[in-house]
Parts: structure tokens; sequence; C-alpha cells
């Protein structure tokens, strides 16, 4: 049977882009930027399921800052992950528009991003 729980829903697409992000640092062509843009995603689609499971109004904005913000409206404990929004939340425009270029990362910074997207992630699910 299928969870038809609406968070449910923006939690698998958020898995999906976390395993882009993974898979954008693979072996044959890495490609740090997406893994950036993807773990941005991922942590974006975490926050907006949980505020979507609890009720919460949201504009569909990609500022994570906004969005912890507005989960610690509801708990408290969510403010301990905006350190985890610093990495990911930059690259958003970077992998779409050519005029960000100059803040591409490098793969140790994507790393760094999809580490915070599943602190994100885990939080969301523990909570």
């Amino acid at each position: 049977m299928t969870d038809r729980r609406p968070e449910h829903a923006w939690f698998a697409k958020a898995d999906d882009d976390l395993e882009l992000a993974r898979r954008a640092l693979g072996p044959d062509r890495a490609l740090p930027t997406l893994a950036c843009f993807h773990a941005q995603q991922c942590a974006e689609k975490y926050l907006k399921g949980y505020l979507v499971a609890h009720g919460v109004p949201f504009r569909f904005v990609h500022d994570l800052g906004y969005l912890i913000d507005l989960c610690t409206g509801l708990d408290p404990a969510f403010a301990d992950l905006m350190p985890a929004a610093i990495t990911p939340n930059p690259y958003v425009g970077t992998a779409r528009y050519p005029a960000e270029a100059a803040q591409e990362p490098g793969i140790p910074k994507a790393q760094e991003a999809i580490r915070q997207a599943r602190q994100i992630a885990d939080f969301v699910l523990q909570t």
C-alpha cells in the first residue's frame, strides 16, 4: 500500500535529489555544481515536507534559512540546522544560470553540501 501522507511525496522527491547529488560526484565526470544544486533541493524539499505535514503555509522560494525559520516556529530545535543551510543554499542559481558561474564549487564543497542535506533530512525524519 502506498503512503498517501502529502509530506512523503516531498520526501520521495528529496531522496531522488540526494541520489542525483551523489551520482553527480561519480567517477566518470564529477559535476560538483549539480551536486550542490541537488543537495540544496533535497534539503529544501525535506523542510517543505515538514511544513506541509504541519499545515504551515510557505512561500515557494529556495531559501533554506527562510524555511528553517518557519520550522523553528514549530520546533525550536530546527534553529540548530541553520549552519547546514550555508553550503548548499548559494548554489540554487549556479547550476541553472551561467551568469553565476563564478561561484562554482569544487568537489569538497559539493561533498559538504551533500553531508548537510543529509543532516537536514535525517533531522526532519526524526522529528
